[in-house]
């Protein structure tokens, strides 16, 4: 990450660079508690197949300003509906991303040729990224053409 940071001509030491994990998403949670909610990251929210974080914080983000409008509105359900908005919204399509995730990655050999090396691929990618698609649309197509690679005859 230095190296990278050099040759874009960032000025850091090792000393003032932080690594940490991705929080990726891993199920539904509690996202909002009785004066704040969690959004992005912090609530775990990047895709488990590409580790993207971008879209879901910028999605949580507008969820949660107004989530909060509302409760300063005086809505007192707002922030446990941005709870349920999130979970039902965001997250039942990463259900779809991590079992996506899950095949791709045990798999590199066969996701490579079925999901990376195909022109297709690439563009199923960029529609989920816009918004066009969701996992969801896509996961039985991939999930049977990654298990036909491993099947006599097929693939």
């Amino acid at each position: 990450m230095i190296e990278y940071a050099q040759q874009i001509g960032a000025n850091v030491s090792q000393d003032g660079l932080l690594e940490g994990a991705i929080s990726l998403w891993d199920g539904d949670k509690n996202l909002h508690t009785q004066n704040a909610v969690l959004a992005g990251e912090a609530a775990s929210l990047s895709d488990p197949l590409s580790a993207e974080g971008i879209r879901p914080s910028i999605f949580s983000g507008v969820k949660a300003a107004e989530a909060i409008d509302e409760a300063l509105g005086g809505n007192g359900d707002a922030l446990k509906k941005y709870t349920q908005i999130i979970n039902e919204e965001w997250g039942a399509d990463m259900v779809w991303a991590g079992r996506l995730a899950g095949a791709f990655y045990r798999f590199p050999k066969v996701a490579y040729k079925v999901g990376v090396k195909l022109p297709a691929a690439t563009t199923v990618m960029s529609k989920i990224l816009c918004g066009e698609l969701r996992y969801a649309d896509i996961a039985s197509t991939a999930i049977k053409k990654l298990s036909s690679s491993f099947l006599p005859g097929r693939g």
